[in-house]
């Protein structure tokens, strides 16, 4: 269950609670009482006044939200959602009620829960609790959701929550993200580009829609968003790793070299950095350079595919096919479904006259190729 003393404070914060103690300023003044009892802990006091309240007047909807309060922090969960339906069966426009119904709901009833949610911010639309409970249900339900692989779940939730507070740009960025996660990369852009309308310094949207232009393929907005990002958080290393990987992917290696190189100068011990410095040193002939950098990477990581292919690839340029099979084969047993492993192994496998290995191996590259090639790295490596 959703932890709940955040919400305490509001359980009184009620469209119709002057008008149901405006004639009784005592009994206010006692259910006001009763509240700070609860937020301090005092469970038995709170009881002991609100019980007799409810003998002087049984059907009292503020004083039976309260206790129902007191029975959750009693972990007496059923009996707590029948008193919250009691108080809401009165007929009065009650917030707190539906708030304390979706505390319960959330863990397993994510969308019962921002039904009541809805309810309360219709009665109380101003009410930030009940909005920071909506994202937080919206947002651990996706998660989990996620996690299972229930994707469509997660998609569904977001929804709802957003048909309750439809320009939030927490709710909006979560639906993006979540997108993204599914694929849908339109609409990850449509929520995501939304969002940073509604909030321009909103630096997660950012970094997450450049993720999406890079993974549609638009590295020159990717490139302008992950800038953008930059200049709201310019000592985050992971994005100055980004801001390189798009830069290579637009073929401005030099400009590349400076971002991966200012990566490390934040986070020295970033590993990937180096491998990208390994790879345009390689791009551009500088083998010496390339094969120092991806020696480092396997000294921090001996299974990382990408160093050992380079390596591997260096070694094919160099004519020296038996010790570019060697670390291919390396490369491959770390990371099977990396393409270019699988490629240049084959390369090397026909230049040994190994024929039939080879087109075993070159038709595994070919079904590897990724149609999204240049998302790889960028995707690894979040704020």
């Amino acid at each position: 269950m959703l932890p709940f003393r955040l919400f305490v404070a509001a359980m009184l914060s009620v469209v119709a609670f002057h008008a149901l103690c405006q004639t009784d300023s005592s009994r206010a003044e006692r259910l006001q009482s009763v509240a700070a009892l609860i937020q301090r802990g005092d469970l038995s006091g709170a009881e002991s006044q609100l019980q007799s309240l409810l003998q002087q007047s049984p059907g009292d909807p503020l004083a039976l939200n309260l206790l129902g309060l007191v029975r959750l922090q009693q972990r007496n969960t059923s009996e707590a959602e029948r008193l919250f339906k009691s108080a809401l069966a009165s007929g009065h426009k009650i917030a707190g009620p539906h708030i304390n119904l979706a505390m319960i709901y959330a863990p397993d009833r994510p969308l019962d829960a921002i039904a009541e949610l809805h309810q309360a911010l219709a009665i109380a639309p101003q009410d930030k609790q009940a909005a920071s409970l909506l994202r937080q249900v919206a947002r651990n339900s996706a998660a989990a959701d996620i996690e299972r692989g229930e994707k469509d779940k997660a998609l569904e939730v977001l929804s709802n929550a957003r048909a309750v507070l439809p320009h939030d740009p927490e709710l909006l960025y979560d639906s993006g993200f979540v997108a993204f996660e599914c694929a849908s990369y339109q609409d990850a852009e449509n929520w995501l580009t939304e969002a940073l309308k509604l909030r321009p310094d909103y630096p997660e949207a950012r970094y997450a829609l450049a993720r999406t232009y890079l993974a549609e393929n638009l590295a020159k907005p990717a490139e302008e968003e992950m800038r953008k990002y930059l200049s709201l958080k310019p000592d985050d290393a992971t994005a100055e790793y980004g801001l390189g990987y798009i830069l290579m992917a637009e073929q401005r290696l030099d400009e590349a070299k400076i971002a991966f190189e200012k990566s490390l100068t934040l986070q020295p011990q970033q590993t990937e950095s180096v491998y990208q410095l390994a790879e345009i040193a390689s791009q551009k002939g500088d083998n010496l350079t390339a094969q120092n950098n991806y020696t480092k990477v396997l000294a921090r990581d001996p299974r990382h595919g990408g160093a050992l292919t380079g390596l591997g690839v260096l070694a094919y340029r160099a004519g020296k096919y038996s010790e570019a099979k060697a670390d291919l084969e390396k490369a491959i047993s770390a990371a099977p479904d990396y393409q270019k492993a699988h490629y240049y192994y084959a390369l090397t496998l026909s230049r040994l006259g190994e024929k039939t290995e080879a087109q075993r191996e070159f038709a595994i590259a070919k079904s590897l190729q990724k149609e999204h090639g240049g998302e790889h790295h960028l995707l690894a490596a979040q704020p």
